[in-house]
C-alpha cells in the first residue's frame, strides 16, 4: 500500500518522533513539492524540516515535482484534478488539494492526513460515493497496526497519547475508537470504505471483531 502525505500528518508525526509509522505501514511514501517548499516552511519547525529532508535524502520519502508530471505528460490531468478539488475545499487547503491530486495521478489509494478540521480532506473524502482515495489519520494507522498485532494495547495508547500531547491535539482515545468502528463496520459513509477494510482484513488474515472486542475489554479494565 502506497500513500500521499498531507502537511499536518508530517508535522505531527515528526514532532512526536513517530515518523517510522509511515515507513513501516506504506511501501512508498510521496509528498508533493508544494507541501515541502511552502506548507512546511510556513508551519513546521526547523528541526522537523531537517529530519524530513534527511528522510528524503535517504530515499524514505519521494518528493514529486510538477516537472515530473510534465515529463510523463500528466500535468494537464493534474491541473484538472486541482481545479475540481478546489471546489470542495477552502482556499487554505491547497496543500491537501495537491496531495489528493497527486495520489490520483500516481494511482495511490491512500491519503494520510488528520481529521482536525471539519469539512477538511479527511471529513470530505469519506463522504464521496465511490471515492478512489481512502483518507487515514494517524490514529487510524495505529488501529490498523494494532489489528495486525504489530503493537499491543499498551503501545497503541502510548503512541496515541504521545502524538496528541506533543501536537496539542485534544482527542479522546475511546471516542476515536468508536469513530473508527463506525466508519468501517457499523455505519460506513460509503460502500467503498467498507470494502476497503474487508479487503485489508482478508489479505492480512485479521479477525476484526475479535481484535476490536479485545481492545474494548482492555479499555474497560483501564477505567
Amino acid at each position: 500500500m502506497d500513500a500521499s502525505l498531507d502537511t499536518n500528518i508530517i508535522i505531527h508525526l515528526y514532532n512526536a518522533n513517530y515518523q517510522s509509522i509511515l515507513f513501516d505501514r506504506f511501501e512508498k511514501v510521496k509528498v508533493y513539492e508544494f507541501i515541502r517548499n511552502h506548507e512546511m516552511e510556513n508551519h513546521a519547525s526547523s528541526a522537523v524540516i531537517e529530519l524530513f529532508d534527511k528522510d528524503v535524502q535517504a530515499g524514505k520519502i519521494d518528493l514529486i515535482t510538477y516537472d515530473y508530471f510534465k515529463s510523463i505528460g500528466m500535468h494537464k490531468v493534474f491541473n484538472n484534478h486541482v481545479r475540481q478539488l478546489n471546489i470542495l475545499f477552502e482556499k487554505g487547503d491547497l496543500g491537501e488539494v495537491y496531495a489528493i491530486a497527486m495520489a490520483k495521478i500516481l494511482g495511490f489509494i491512500t491519503l494520510v492526513t488528520n481529521d482536525i478540521k471539519e469539512y477538511g480532506p479527511h471529513y470530505t473524502l469519506m463522504r464521496i460515493p465511490d471515492s478512489d482515495i481512502i483518507p487515514l489519520s494517524f490514529y487510524e494507522i495505529l488501529f490498523l497496526n494494532y489489528m495486525e498485532g504489530l503493537i499491543t494495547e499498551e503501545k497503541l495508547m502510548e503512541q496515541f497519547d504521545t502524538i496528541c500531547s506533543v501536537s496539542g491535539l485534544h482527542m479522546n482515545f475511546s471516542s476515536k475508537l468508536y469513530t473508527f468502528i463506525r466508519r468501517f463496520w457499523d455505519n460506513p459513509y460509503t460502500e467503498s470504505e467498507k470494502l476497503w477494510m474487508s479487503s485489508f482484513c482478508s489479505i492480512n488474515n485479521i479477525n476484526a471483531k475479535q481484535r476490536m472486542w479485545k481492545l474494548r475489554e482492555y479499555l474497560k479494565k483501564k477505567r
